[in-house]
């Protein structure tokens, strides 16, 4: 029976959680703060940068799922490079290391003149956040047999920021290349992938995961305003050259493919039509409560 460590089991660790217990694996979650786990995993609440060495799992797959506090250089120190660290201390000495999947970010590369970016490309950091994703990623990968999945903008169920402030008519900045990725297809990209680190299957350091169909924001908001029937904060003359991408970058993956993945939902037009009933409910639901 495979034994599959969770540290960070929120949303994306609780969906990875859900697929092991019903593959029959043995499953532990570690979260930080409250208490709710899925049936099946056995819960540990803690800080796992307070683990002692003694109290980590045996295990022979673990995820790495974090989320930092803030958009700053010493929240990232803490949610991606302490905790890959703790990781290591953990599991050093033991006689089998486990294998190891760190949910890492498309961030990391730092083109933004709509360059292309794919699996091959090197990840050349353009911000201090992202220098610390980098270092997290490479603590793995010196002590482990480790796979970072870059994940683009992760949208979904409850992640409304986005329909909320088309909703609401806030104001437009310059137009730029996007790239996302539906949560529920993080979660099975994070599922096949570990699947064939258990097989002892030899996986690159980095894998990207995104739907593989760059759009330029202003395209995502049109649409997105017509399907809520609200009119765009644009300027009654825009120029043809506004509606043109030039910031940002274009990202296609192709290793998941090779692994047997396909999004379930391969455009931002699938993914937000499928949650524009649930926002219509959240929206009617909060209103109620005012």
């Amino acid at each position: 029976m495979a034994k599959v460590l969770i540290a960070g089991c929120g949303d994306l660790g609780q969906g990875v959680a859900r697929h092991f217990v019903a593959k029959g694996a043995e499953v532990t979650g570690i979260r930080r703060s409250g208490t709710a786990f899925p049936e099946g995993v056995k819960g540990i609440t803690q800080d796992i940068t307070t683990l002692s060495a003694k109290d980590w799992p045996e295990a022979d797959l673990v995820y790495l799922i974090m989320t930092p506090a803030g958009r700053t250089a010493e929240a990232y120190q803490a949610a991606y490079v302490d905790t890959a660290q703790a990781v290591v201390d953990g599991f050093k000495g033991r006689t089998t290391p486990p294998k190891v999947i760190f949910v890492s970010s498309t961030s990391v590369y730092g083109e933004s003149r709509g360059e292309w970016i794919d699996d091959t490309s090197t990840a050349v950091a353009a911000s201090p956040t992202a220098e610390k994703i980098l270092q997290a990623e490479a603590i793995l990968v010196e002590n482990f047999s480790a796979t970072a999945v870059r994940c683009s903008g992760i949208y979904g169920p409850g992640r409304y920021r986005l329909i909320e402030g088309v909703h609401r008519g806030e104001a437009w900045s310059l137009n730029q290349w996007t790239n996302r990725i539906h949560r529920d297809d993080v979660v099975s990209a994070l599922c096949i992938t570990g699947e064939h680190m258990l097989a002892d299957q030899t996986l690159p350091a980095h894998i990207i995961a995104s739907d593989g169909h760059p759009a330029s924001m202003w395209e995502v908001k049109l649409w997105l305003s017509a399907r809520l029937q609200v009119s765009p904060p644009l300027p009654d003359t825009v120029s043809i050259t506004d509606y043109l991408s030039s910031r940002g970058k274009r990202i296609v993956g192709q290793t998941l493919q090779t692994l047997g993945w396909r999004p379930g939902y391969p455009s931002y037009i699938s993914g937000y039509e499928n949650m524009l009933l649930d926002y219509q409910a959240w929206l009617a639901q909060r209103n109620t409560q005012l």
